[in-house]
């Protein structure tokens, strides 16, 4: 009775579908559930685009194993690190394979530029995850790192997540690669891209928040409400921010960000926590 609870109800589909509604409707994405989930169905019995229905699959199934906090009614399953990184990138890459083998240069090109921009991002998140995976500071001196981190982790968050200022080059008349989709694959990728951002938001949260002495609903809330601001300030990014170009987004991530994160991973490291 525990694993269907765990399964179908928290952290399982049921937790990880209605939070995903939430945010990507916070995000201010279009959040039509049961017609996304038709689509993804559809196209896992080949009636759609098949690796964006993977990147869905694969999304919703990473949300689930994040750390989040263990319910009277049932145990979480043990946190382990690589299977979360496993499924989080295998989201992100699958969901590339159609603009990569497409024929047309411009998705090519657009494929390959959201993979240097979104793989630089996340390499640098997760130096910056590391901070907070599994950390037990509990001084002003020892939580210097975290917040270092966690700061780290936000500004990674645009790059990584594909959002503007580092998003498809609309402006230049490139697009992003699902703009080269046929029309009927738009919808589920456009869902795909959604759950991936709700995915690495909800990462952030559910690492960062930690308050082991506070019941298990507490401490969800505060995480809650943690993913909720991420996602209303990456809603105002969408217009609100200057298009880059990709040397623009690859020095951000290696010369900006990346330094915060390992400043911050060492100082954890040389805390010894």
């Amino acid at each position: 009775m525990e694993t269907l609870f765990q399964i179908l109800v928290y952290p399982g589909l049921l937790w990880v579908i209605t939070l995903a509604l939430i945010l990507i409707a916070a995000l201010g994405r279009s959040a039509r559930g049961s017609q996304a989930i038709r689509n993804t169905w559809r196209a896992l019995r080949g009636q759609g685009s098949l690796p964006h229905a993977l990147s869905v699959v694969l999304s919703l199934i990473a949300i689930g194993l994040l750390p989040w906090p263990a319910s009277p009614f049932a145990p979480i399953p043990q946190l382990d690190l690589w299977r979360i990184w496993a499924f989080t990138e295998a989201s992100f890459l699958v969901a590339l394979a159609p603009g990569l083998l497409s024929s047309l240069p411009a998705a090519s090109r657009a494929a390959v530029r959201e993979a240097q921009i979104g793989v630089s991002g996340r390499a640098v998140l997760w130096i910056a995850l590391l901070v907070g995976f599994g950390w037990q500071g509990a001084t002003l001196t020892e939580l210097g790192p975290l917040l270092l981190g966690a700061f780290a982790a936000l500004l990674a968050l645009p790059a990584a997540a594909r959002w503007q200022p580092f998003g498809g080059e609309s402006g230049l008349g490139l697009g992003d690669a699902d703009a080269h989709l046929r029309p009927e694959d738009v919808g589920i990728a456009r869902w795909a891209h959604n759950l991936r951002s709700v995915l690495l938001i909800t990462l952030i949260a559910s690492v960062f928040v930690t308050a082991p002495t506070l019941p298990w609903w507490q401490q969800l809330s505060l995480k809650l409400w943690l993913a909720l601001a991420v996602a209303l300030v990456g809603r105002g990014l969408r217009d609100a921010a200057v298009h880059r170009t990709i040397q623009h987004a690859l020095r951000y991530c290696w010369l900006v960000v990346l330094p915060l994160s390992v400043i911050a991973l060492a100082g954890r490291l040389w805390m010894g926590y």
